[in-house]
């Protein structure tokens, strides 16, 4: 055992190749992903994943892959093809600077799988034969390497790239939504203004969307929330300077599409993402970095929240 650490956070973007009917996978780009560690990320650019839990990635499709990546806690081997004398370290240190980059100009769709509360042991050691080297090196030397990965929970998303915009894929009836310090759930009582809370529940419909957008970083699932057998529909927008949480009504059928370019609609999109305790919050698509929240006793509104706080997510970024 080389490395054991504890959480860490960034993210590996994965390019996904088809040669001679195999599937091939290789680190496109790396985001130093543990603070103050000395000894480098577990990958970098150009390094080639071969194995997951034994199962030879050549025979998975990146729908496979990520399903696999997504459950138990996986086990990747990678080969780590020797460094050229002089070439400098490929491993990004931004955590702000991973792009998914379309391979041969063409724009494929991306598997986004986020693993919270991860940690990480490497498994070094292991070359290839010097006397019969693999195709990876061609006699330069080489290394394999064990990856384990345990995690908390896992998510997996599918990002269609295109123009930019939001199409309605499914609906959630009859869920409430509940403040879980305060134990007020969100009502609306159907008036254009802001958002009430009420110790008496409430049915929110929530309306999940698949996007095209490509954020820096994932934010979470866009959605929309409907009071249920209503037209009255929470959104966030600006009011001059101020960021403001309100209800209002909306025709349903004007948000089965929403363009990121409207932002009188865009303002209905939220972003949902579980947290440690997998409880859920809500981030505004419009207004970055603001969440729903409780004001006081009687009404919800939005706050903002340092957007370079501690996130405990790591990301495998696979561009089919």
């Amino acid at each position: 055992m080389d490395d054991k650490d504890s959480l860490v956070k960034g993210g590996v973007s994965i390019i996904h190749r088809i040669r001679e009917g195999k599937h091939q996978y290789e680190v496109q780009d790396v985001v130093k992903f543990k603070k103050g560690n000395a000894k480098g990320a577990f990958a970098r650019k150009g390094d080639s994943l071969m194995l997951i839990n034994g199962t030879d990635l050549q025979d998975l499709t990146p729908e496979e892959f990520a399903q696999v990546l997504s459950k138990g806690n996986p086990m990747l081997t990678f080969h780590e093809a020797s460094q050229v004398e002089g070439q400098a370290d490929q491993t990004c240190s931004d955590e702000d600077t991973l792009h998914p980059i379309s391979k041969e100009g063409q724009e494929g769709d991306l598997l986004i799988i986020a693993l919270t509360n991860t940690s990480i042991t490497v498994v070094k050691g292991r070359g290839c034969d010097s006397g019969a080297p693999c195709q990876g090196c061609a006699g330069n030397g080489c290394t394999f390497k064990d990856v384990v990965m345990v995690t908390k929970s896992t998510s997996v998303t599918l990002v269609s790239r295109g123009s930019g915009s939001f199409k309605q894929e499914k609906q959630m009836d009859n869920i409430s939504i509940e403040h879980a310090l305060s134990q007020k759930y969100l009502r609306s009582f159907c008036l254009q203004g802001s958002p009430r809370v009420s110790p008496n529940p409430e049915n929110i419909t929530i309306y999940y969307y698949k996007s095209d957008c490509i954020e820096r970083t994932f934010r979470g699932t866009p959605v929309v929330l409907n009071f249920t057998d209503s037209n009255c529909f929470l959104k966030c927008c600006k009011d001059g300077e101020r960021v403001v949480l309100q209800v209002e009504t909306c025709e349903k059928q004007k948000l089965k599409k929403i363009s990121r370019k409207d932002e009188g609609t865009l303002s209905f999109v939220f972003y949902m993402k579980a947290t440690r305790d997998r409880k859920r919050k809500f981030e505004s698509a419009l207004c970055h970095g603001w969440f729903i929240h409780i004001l006081d006793t009687e009404t919800a509104a939005v706050g903002a929240m340092d957007k370079h706080g501690d996130d405990p997510s790591f990301f495998f970024i696979i561009q089919k």
